[in-house]
């Protein structure tokens, strides 16, 4: 489709954005903003994902002032995905827990994503891996509590 624009969100969900020429990718973050009750927009921008065959994604971040009609005009655009990413880590996530939780939970998610898609890294330590995956059944386990006993199977 011309003039629409695909995000996509670390949840898996993708939003689409119809565009004209004075569409800047500031109104697509603030409509994003909206849209999933984020409080702190100031973490989160546009990157767009170049993947070259054999080797690992490279990721480049759109400036806010930049219009879409620049974007999508760029070489090789239509092979690239764009993805609305907390690109700012707070120094404090704990911080960022008490002033926005959704913004924590993305964050959260962002970081299992990157972790599994190897997007920072081929070599992940096994202890690390080990606390992510027990942090995860943890956070499982809690959200999904219908009784005082959990099945194995379901935390599997």
């Amino acid at each position: 489709m011309p003039n629409v624009l695909k995000v996509y969100l670390e949840n898996g969900q993708t939003k689409s954005f119809k565009f004209d020429s004075s569409t800047s990718i500031k109104d697509v973050i603030l409509t994003l903003q909206e849209k999933l009750s984020i409080k702190s927009i100031e973490h989160f921008s546009l990157m767009l994902e170049q993947r070259a065959e054999g080797s690992a994604s490279k990721l480049m971040l759109l400036h806010e002032q930049e219009m879409l009609t620049q974007v999508t005009q760029r070489p090789g655009s239509q092979k690239m995905k764009c993805f609305f990413r907390i690109t700012f880590v707070p120094k404090d996530p704990v911080d960022l827990l008490r002033r926005d939780a959704v913004a924590f939970e993305y964050l959260y998610v962002q970081s299992c994503n990157d972790v599994v898609l190897e997007r920072f890294g081929s070599e992940l330590k096994y202890d690390t891996a080990l606390h992510l995956a027990a942090l995860q059944m943890y956070i499982l386990t809690i959200n999904n509590k219908q009784s005082q006993k959990v099945s194995l199977k379901y935390i599997e």
